[in-house]
């Protein structure tokens, strides 16, 4: 793939006022399009500084970590060591779950389709007291959707514990280095300090650094769009290292998905695969996710018949409508954005 650096004036222009409107110091974003992929830098890794965003500037991609996560699964689906419907706790006596006999019947298909019945997270996420915790299900496993990143720590416990190699070797042995994500980082190295994004509450409120020293399933992925967007085109769209059997159920719609207990009319629109979320318009069927972490927002989008994919990290917590206002300026016209319009205004 061949990235050019910058984009044509009007398209820098156009990346320059989303950010403005937004309140973001700064952005990355690949656009990849007929096997050209294009990248667009704007703005500063911290606000009052003069370090400007460039192409290897690291942020954090936050539940985009999550596509890494399914992906790990299933290279090691493949290998046979793990199934998609047999309970985690077959394979693993997760301490937080042992007297709790209902989440003991949690699969992986339950962990990538949010329906685990496992809340986001409990308690405060990385000290001892939040490891030494008991996990407790809103519901029946299997029943229901439920965004979790507890489910995915199950599960990555679980393909630790089968493989015999920590999830951090399994990210950079699966994914960081086959993919040649040069810039990308699973847990937190200090040599990232020499080009990393800092968070942001708004555009002059910069937070502390985010630094995750052990790997997290959920949301600890340091990276760029380019690096990402690799990962997205050759292994997820692709299906690159994996059977084909497996890549296609794992863009084959595999639940449906709702905000309550009330199913809703847009929710058809966008229902869930196996780690990723589809969106159904008048352009056909895409993938999608959206990620947020504290000072960030970030997105993915591909087009699986056309293979078009744009991926966009900001620094702001401020910055989810940037994912719509991109789609809009740089995606085929005439088409509805389901997936803004169902995530608007959420978390993950």
């Amino acid at each position: 793939m061949v990235f050019i650096i910058p984009f044509s004036g009007s398209a820098q222009s156009v990346l320059s006022d989303i950010a403005k409107r937004i309140g973001s110091p700064g952005m990355q974003v690949v656009h990849t399009k007929n096997g050209k992929s294009s990248l667009y830098t704007y703005g500063l890794k911290l606000y009052g500084s003069t370090n400007t965003v460039d192409a290897h500037t690291r942020f954090q991609a936050a539940s985009l970590t999550k596509v890494v996560a399914a992906y790990t699964f299933f290279k090691l689906y493949d290998q046979g060591l793990i199934a998609l419907d047999t309970p985690l706790y077959h394979y693993f006596a997760y301490p937080r779950v042992k007297d709790n006999l209902a989440a003991q019947a949690i699969t992986a298909r339950m962990v990538l389709t949010h329906s685990s019945g496992l809340l986001n997270w409990e308690g405060d996420v990385g000290t001892q007291a939040w490891r030494d915790s008991a996990l407790h299900v809103q519901f029946t496993p299997g029943t229901a959707y439920l965004y979790s990143g507890e489910g995915f720590y199950f599960l990555q416990e679980t393909l630790a514990f089968l493989s015999g190699q920590s999830f951090q070797q399994l990210v950079e042995n699966l994914v960081l280095k086959p993919f040649a994500m040069h810039d990308s980082e699973i847990v937190w190295k200090e040599s990232l300090l020499e080009n990393i994004a800092v968070g942001h509450y708004s555009l002059t409120e910069p937070r502390n650094i985010g630094k995750y020293r052990s790997a997290n399933a959920a949301y600890s992925l340091y990276t760029t769009a380019s690096d990402y967007s690799r990962f997205l085109q050759l292994g997820i769209l692709e299906g690159k290292g994996l059977k084909g059997s497996t890549h296609t159920l794992l863009l084959s719609k595999a639940a449906e998905v709702s905000h309550s207990t009330e199913t809703r009319a847009i929710d058809s629109r966008v229902p869930l695969a196996l780690g990723v979320r589809l969106q159904y318009n008048e352009q056909g069927t895409s993938i999608w996710h959206t990620g947020s972490n504290p000072g960030f927002r970030c997105f993915f989008i591909a087009n699986l018949k056309t293979k078009e994919s744009l991926v966009s990290f900001t620094n702001t917590d401020t910055g989810m409508p940037a994912m719509q206002e991109l789609m809009k300026a740089l995606l085929p016209k005439g088409q509805t954005f389901w997936s803004y319009e169902w995530r608007q205004g959420e978390l993950d």
